[in-house]
């Protein structure tokens, strides 16, 4: 047999060895063998009774640490977001009006001593005495600036955050002390270091400012520019020096004229608070002020509101008009409206300055 016969013949028995066919199938079993399972076992072994008790008890458990508040990380005090009802200013006001401030009665000011020949000067040319059923309200105002802040005082507390939730838009309160005062204008950590000058009508005014309608888009305008990057200021630090100037205005009798042509204090003190942070608003604007000219502005804001008391409230009147006219054109850019409104009142004080100087 040659060698290839030879492996032809090998190639087909591995072939026939390959293809042989597989022995026939054992018949199963009529009889079910049992299923080996660990889950079947102990299902058989459990009481289950037993173990839907068990499962509830766990439910239960579960439930109760699902609703634990994690507090973690989290200020003492505010644990959990808070929201004070916004407080307006006429119940701020009446709140101090109608407190016991008979300590501070003691210790006012209301008026200014003159003796000699000032006295005489001021009888004959100075401003005309208050109305003598309006001294008890012009002294309710000068004890309220000695009422300093107290933070366990719930309407002080209520005070500062309207203030604070009207400028920044926060729907929620904010801690009494931290970084966070200084976003509305403050210098420290506490509001109560900034208004030991003029006490809490400071705050009162600074409420004034920003709750009272005809005066929302004069303060909306006023944080804007305290805010901005070049012409910031402190705002509340401004408007607390604003109140010393109409506090200083109404001893000095210059308010006197207004208060008995209204027959009211406190209305009048608001509006030349007003009056003169507009006054300041549209200069520094107008003028591109900045802090470094906070100084010389306040003296000449000072002067010229307290000798043209009647010509500051005109120009905060003419202002506050000027915002009706800006909502004529609802599709103009915002920026850009609040440049023209304050160009337009800015040309609106300067006639009224050339019509003081002539």
């Amino acid at each position: 047999m040659s060698k290839y016969e030879e492996q032809k013949h090998n190639l087909s028995l591995k072939l026939k060895d390959i293809c042989r066919p597989y022995p026939p199938l054992e018949e199963k079993s009529s009889k079910t063998s049992q299923p080996i399972s660990a889950f079947e076992s102990h299902r058989k072994k459990t009481n289950v009774e037993e173990a839907k008790k068990a499962s509830l008890a766990v439910v239960e458990e579960w439930d109760d640490v699902a609703t634990i508040t994690p507090k973690l990380n989290e200020p003492p005090e505010y644990q959990a977001k808070t929201c004070t009802a916004v407080v307006s200013f006429s119940e701020a006001y009446d709140y101090f009006r109608k407190s016991d401030l008979s300590q501070h009665m003691k210790n006012i000011q209301p008026f200014s001593e003159r003796h000699g020949l000032s006295a005489v000067f001021n009888m004959i040319f100075g401003p005309p005495k208050l109305k003598p059923n309006l001294e008890y309200e012009r002294d309710v105002v000068f004890a309220i600036a000695l009422c300093q802040l107290e933070w366990e005082t719930p309407i002080h507390v209520q005070i500062l955050q309207t203030i604070y939730k009207k400028l920044t838009g926060s729907k929620f309160d904010c801690p009494s002390n931290g970084s966070h005062w200084q976003d509305v204008g403050f210098q420290g950590t506490d509001p109560g270091t900034d208004v030991r000058g003029v006490g809490m009508l400071g705050i009162l005014q600074f409420l004034h400012l920003v709750v009272s309608p005809p005066l929302e888009p004069l303060a909306r305008d006023i944080y804007r520019i305290a805010r901005s990057e070049r012409q910031n200021f402190p705002l509340a630090v401004m408007s607390i020096n604003l109140t010393k100037i109409a506090l200083d205005s109404l001893r000095r009798g210059q308010l006197n004229r207004e208060c008995n042509s209204q027959g009211n204090v406190i209305d009048v003190l608001n509006e030349f608070y007003a009056a003169v942070f507009c006054h300041i608003f549209l200069i520094w604007s107008h003028q591109q002020k900045t802090i470094v000219d906070a100084g010389y502005i306040l003296k000449d804001a000072e002067r010229f509101c307290g000798h043209n008391v009647s010509k500051a409230l005109r120009n905060l009147h003419l202002h506050l008009a000027s915002y009706a006219n800006c909502k004529s054109n609802a599709f103009e850019p915002a920026v850009k409206k609040a440049k023209r409104c304050t160009d337009e009142a800015g040309s609106e004080l300067a006639r009224g300055f050339h019509n003081v100087a002539s």
